[in-house]
């Protein structure tokens, strides 16, 4: 959850004296300071005199409706998250209101509860887009998302390194970002202007690493019918990005040892040498060390890479960051596929705060992607699937290994869950809690295995 100021301001502006003081009677019980006001003159007044973090607005107000002034807040540059109510607004006003840049709708009446989560949502949503904006504003870092001990650690020293022509090895597991790491370096340093040239050396066949990274000359093996020139030379003067170097075949790493040692590369079939000035980062996911003492990697080549070493956390390891992630991937794909801005609910977003996330921040934004195309106007925990959902229960992660032993593992789970539903007269929340599990997954299970009301209630 987004963090909130101590004592959140809310400005309430509703001519209708009982709504205003039944809305500043539930927000002042969430610990929530709130000035309620009856016209748009007070209201303005407020807004010159103090910083309001969130305003309930009614849409129809007596000398001007309140769209219009939340519009003249917009053109003045003074707008605020806005959570806009009416008891006869029309669907063309209320879409017009989120069109504008509401944060929600809500139609009178509606309970203290109902706009206690809702305001507690819009100041959640509003921190987190202040923390991104605070994030982006500091330079040079790219698109590293994330303001946890750990990501600023990273992002410090990273930016230490930037200006040298020091080797950099950035570890780190698959799908943490090492990538961009390197983008940042390279962004911030003197070769910015120079190429940075990527190289995925797990992804290009043995027989012609060396061909790529070093060039050829006409007729230096079969199928060369031109010269060619490499990745090191294409890099003169730039940086050579070396992805999955743990990868690299022996004979290519002896080569590029040369390379770094004596600053000179040898094209296949050529006499000559020639001088490169290139700077490499290198990047694995694999403990370079235990493949030194495997025999797979050379030590020396080790060591010159490893002159500044940085390490990427794992998106487990820095769990308050994920929210920040989630807000700026959905914006950014909401843009890329052009859907309108969606917003993940509380629960959802709890739940991708409690997820394992083994494939890191990669197979956050693949998961994101494909609920955000799949899901309605706001992503809520029933568009999560099963697997981030299923934590609680271990035993669901793990294949099972005949059909058979499946079978009575669902018939033994159906009875458990049958069973306490009756124990506790078909309470799901107290059932969860007693199965140790969260309600959402519940649910999903008992769909799952087929069990509805007339099971647990007879009827």
């Amino acid at each position: 959850m987004a963090e909130l100021a101590a004592q959140p301001t809310v400005l309430v502006l509703d001519d209708e004296k009982n709504i205003r003081h039944a809305i500043q009677i539930a927000l002042e019980q969430e610990g929530m300071h709130v000035i309620a006001a009856h016209d748009v003159a007070s209201a303005a007044r407020v807004l010159d005199e103090r910083v309001v973090d969130l305003m309930v607005l009614d849409i129809r107000l007596g000398e001007i409706d309140g769209l219009a002034f939340f519009r003249k807040l917009q053109s003045e540059g003074s707008a605020v998250p806005t959570i806009f109510i009416s008891g006869h607004a029309t669907l063309a006003e209320a879409a017009q209101a989120m069109k504008v840049g509401g944060f929600d709708f809500l139609e009178k009446p509606f309970s203290a509860e109902k706009i206690s989560v809702v305001a507690r949502r819009c100041l959640e949503h509003a921190s987190l887009q202040q923390r991104l904006r605070a994030m982006q504003e500091r330079e040079g870092m790219g698109e590293i998302v994330g303001d946890s001990p750990l990501i600023q650690r990273l992002i410090a020293d990273a930016l230490k390194v930037a200006d040298t022509q020091a080797s950099v090895l950035i570890t780190g597991e698959s799908g943490t970002g090492k990538e961009l790491v390197a983008n940042m370096i390279h962004a911030n340093s003197s070769r910015r202007d120079a190429p940075m040239v990527k190289v995925n050396c797990s992804a290009i066949p043995e027989n012609l690493i060396e061909s790529e990274l070093f060039g050829h000359e006409r007729g230096a093996f079969t199928g060369a019918h031109a010269p060619r020139r490499g990745m090191f030379e294409t890099a003169h003067r730039g940086v050579l990005f070396l992805d999955e170097v743990a990868d690299l075949p022996l004979g290519a790493q002896a080569k590029i040892l040369r390379a770094l040692q004596h600053g000179e590369i040898q094209k296949l079939g050529a006499e000559r040498t020639l001088r490169v000035d290139v700077r490499v980062i290198s990047a694995t996911h694999k403990d370079l060390k235990r493949c030194v003492a495997d025999g797979t990697f050379r030590e020396d080549l080790y060591y010159r890479l490893n002159v500044v070493p940085l390490r990427v956390p794992s998106l487990r390891e820095r769990r308050r960051d994920i929210p920040l992630l989630v807000n700026f991937i959905v914006s950014r794909l909401c843009a890329k596929h052009n859907l309108r801005a969606k917003e993940v609910d509380a629960e959802a977003m709890h739940e991708l705060e409690q997820y394992s996330w083994p494939g890191n921040v990669r197979e956050l934004q693949n998961l994101l992607e494909r609920v955000l195309i799949m899901s309605g106007d706001r992503i809520t925990v029933l568009d999560l699937p099963e697997e981030v959902l299923a934590v609680d229960d271990p035993a669901d992660a793990k294949p099972m290994g005949q059909s058979s032993l499946k079978d009575c593992r669902d018939q033994a789970e159906r009875d458990l869950i049958l069973a306490t539903l009756k124990q506790h007269a078909g309470n799901i929340s107290r059932t969860a809690l007693d199965l140790h599990v969260r309600r959402p997954y519940l649910h999903r299970r008992m769909s799952a295995l087929g069990i509805s009301k007339k099971d647990y209630f007879g009827g």
